[in-house]
């Protein structure tokens, strides 16, 4: 996958994005971070590393926890434009760099007491290399949270055939074919200010996740699949409905073996 393409595509809908996923009925909001805030490690006085951090959602909410460090990475200037002024607005401390993730680690001598990363790795081909790359800058005692597209969603995007847009139809399930895919992102669909385009991504099984995982040296600590707040059912039934047949996260948390 080209990452100039990535970066071009993320600078381009970084507000569309931002302006989606802030809400606090968001996914992000209503089914990953409870999750993830309920598996978090005391990180007080810690090392801390945002893979992918977009515009340093998690990366502030981490804050919060008084970490001795948090650096975010990610290869958006966009993203980062808008990480960096809710830093100055709230006065933090984060230090965001631009640079792509599998760049970044091969290059980083430092240890992390804690990494994270959210809905980024499907982003990346190799698995394996990447969270062998993760095990070597992780401190003994450190915990890593990777918060992925679950599997089953993931399988659901329609595979690449070129620059041409996928009609409704191939919207389906192709579990076992690890194909790269193509699709229109929703913050992209649902708003006038961007044109349609193509994002491109994999999709990893769930025994690729696993077997990148147990290779790397990590051990699997505990994996959680996030339901919908039970309040959408009456809320919003449609949306609920949509998160029950087909989960949007999947979450691991690993440690050192």
């Amino acid at each position: 996958m080209n990452n100039k393409i990535v970066k071009i595509n993320w600078d381009e809908m970084s507000q569309t994005y931002e302006d989606f996923t802030s809400d606090k009925d968001s996914y992000s909001f209503s089914i990953e971070w409870p999750t993830i805030n309920e598996m978090m490690p005391n990180i007080k006085g810690q090392k801390v590393l945002d893979l992918g951090c977009g515009t340093g959602r998690f990366s502030f909410f981490f804050e919060e926890f008084s970490p001795r460090k948090i650096l975010g990475v990610d290869i958006s200037s966009g993203m980062l434009d808008i990480a960096r002024r809710e830093a100055k607005k709230i006065n933090s401390t984060i230090e965001f760099q631009q640079k792509d993730i599998e760049g970044f680690l091969l290059s980083e001598n430092q240890e992390y007491d804690f990494i994270f990363s959210s809905t980024t790795f499907h982003y990346i081909e190799d698995l394996e290399k990447l969270f062998k790359s993760i095990s070597s800058i992780l401190s003994n005692n450190g915990t890593c949270i990777i918060s992925v597209i679950h599997p089953v969603y993931s399988a659901h995007y329609p595979l690449s055939d070129g620059d041409r847009l996928p009609t409704d139809e191939e919207w389906q399930i192709q579990y076992l074919d690890t194909s790269e895919r193509s699709y229109v992102q929703p913050w992209i669909e649902y708003s006038d200010d961007v044109e349609n385009f193509l994002s491109t991504s994999y999709h990893h099984t769930f025994s690729n996740y696993c077997t990148a995982v147990l290779r790397s040296g990590l051990k699997i600590e505990e994996i959680r699949e996030p339901l919908p707040p039970i309040e959408w059912k009456e809320k919003f039934p449609n949306k609920y409905n949509a998160c029950m047949r087909k989960p949007t996260f999947m979450i691991l948390k690993l440690s050192h073996q």
